[in-house]
């Protein structure tokens, strides 16, 4: 009786969980809320991930990954070998009193001549407009120290899917630093209810820190941050000397840490 009342509880816990996620996906669709889950890993769990991927069969050889330089950007772009969702990043941003400077690179996984997976990668502070789930308007800006990355706006073509193509992007990213940035922790942000990427990330050795909700239009704005700030930096704990991610203040709006 006991298991059969434990297995009704877990029913009705992801009947309520289905039914939290389609309210989400319509109220999102007005444009006045985005949830995103906060994902971290080390070089040390990506490692170990890429490390049982292999065991398993699933690296993807038949392609290759580098960098995209912006000018390169722009002439895939234009001769249609990029999807546009990728946007145009690759920018640096100055210190200001709210944060410090910051740079994002863009790392592609290529067939032939066109892009078929990428996924942005970005050190110091990580301005809202490139960290949203649906919405421009209610990103969150985000401070990186100098050991942490994050990495954000991973995409794959629809028809290259399930292959592992970004599983690889991301053991070269991490695991191989393919772009030399020499970095040991990694964050990245997914819509709550992209079941697809984060599986894609927890297998790549990723493991999810919390969830951060942000409501509202124009002035009308909020952001609740329930003890997010607090389980990031126990995620980076390793150093006691080290500064600590966070998210940063300069979101529109009224803000609460619960």
């Amino acid at each position: 009786m006991r298991m059969i009342s434990r297995t009704n509880q877990v029913i009705e816990a992801l009947m309520m969980s289905a039914m939290l996620a389609i309210l989400y996906r319509a109220i999102r669709r007005l444009h006045v809320m985005d949830v995103t889950c906060l994902l971290h890993a080390t070089a040390d769990q990506a490692a170990a991930a890429a490390a049982q991927r292999r065991s398993m069969g699933l690296e993807s050889e038949a392609f290759v990954a580098r960098a995209i330089e912006q000018d390169q950007l722009k002439q895939l772009l234009q001769e249609g070998r990029i999807d546009p969702i990728v946007g145009s990043g690759i920018v640096h941003t100055d210190a200001s009193r709210e944060h410090g400077p910051g740079d994002q690179w863009l790392f592609g996984m290529w067939e032939g001549d066109r892009v078929v997976s990428f996924v942005w990668a970005a050190t110091g502070y990580i301005p809202a407009t490139e960290n949203f789930s649906r919405s421009a308007h209610l990103g969150s800006s985000l401070n990186m120290p100098t050991h942490c990355g994050f990495l954000f706006n991973a995409w794959t073509d629809q028809d290259h899917r399930g292959r592992g193509l970004m599983a690889t992007l991301l053991q070269k990213l991490i695991r191989d630093d393919a772009l030399e940035l020499k970095l040991h922790d990694w964050f990245a942000t997914t819509d709550w209810t992209n079941a697809a990427s984060q599986s894609t990330f927890y297998k790549s050795g990723f493991e999810r820190v919390g969830r951060l909700y942000r409501v509202g239009r124009g002035r009308m704005q909020a952001s609740v941050v329930p003890d997010l700030e607090r389980r990031m930096k126990e995620t980076v704990l390793t150093e006691s000397n080290r500064q600590r991610p966070g998210i940063a203040l300069d979101a529109p709006g009224l803000r609460w840490s619960l």
